[in-house]
């Protein structure tokens, strides 16, 4: 138990360096493309308040107080890429959701489960950002689909039998793969316009 709350941990701070990492990307495109920061405020509260229900769950917390961040955090980040008009929806989208969502039947505690889920689906959805951008070149974008894809693999495979090596290696390798993506993509920003980026990715 105590090796699954360290990898829990590792990955953790790579969901946090993600979600920041994202939300710097996404100001300097919206400073640019749209002219205007409240998107990317929207993307950066939803991602920290994700952040802070996926700690509090680490730390044992109720699951009452997790609630309320767990869920508000993946549809604030759901609204500001609706209305940033930046990110493509796709079907796979969906297919991602509804496999995290239907894996609640192979979890023991249903209430707690269900609150790691919405933290589980703003996550793949801040990968699928990084996918389906319009800009994203087609390396990083598929890349980041792999990234997304392996994340959704671990919910059910950690929530049928939590910790188990499979589970722990995708969740390691999803968020550290997701990490590498976004901080190539601000090599591509600071590559294509060096100087003020005002074109963006």
């Amino acid at each position: 138990m105590y090796q699954y709350h360290v990898i829990m941990s590792v990955g953790g701070i790579l969901v946090l360096l993600g979600i920041f990492l994202t939300w710097n990307l996404s100001r300097d495109i919206e400073k640019f493309r749209l002219g205007t920061k409240s998107i990317s405020r929207f993307m950066f509260l939803g991602g920290l308040l994700t952040a802070l229900g996926f700690i509090g769950l680490m730390r044992g917390r109720g699951t009452e107080v997790m609630a309320l961040p767990a869920i508000l955090g993946p549809a604030l980040i759901v609204y500001a890429l609706s209305e940033s008009g930046l990110v493509r929806a796709k079907p796979e989208m969906l297919i991602q959701v509804a496999v995290i969502v239907g894996s609640l039947v192979l979890s023991g505690n249903r209430t707690l489960y269900v609150i790691e889920s919405f933290s589980a689906i703003a996550v793949v959805i801040l990968m699928d950002a990084a996918a389906f951008y319009v800009h994203t070149p087609q390396p990083h974008s598929r890349a980041a689909r792999l990234s997304a894809w392996l994340f959704t693999l671990f919910v059910p495979l950690n929530a049928a039998e939590p910790g188990n090596p499979v589970a722990m290696g995708l969740y390691i390798i999803s968020t550290a793969l997701w990490v590498a993506i976004l901080v190539a993509l601000h090599g591509v920003l600071r590559e294509r316009f060096p100087r003020t980026a005002q074109e963006s990715l």
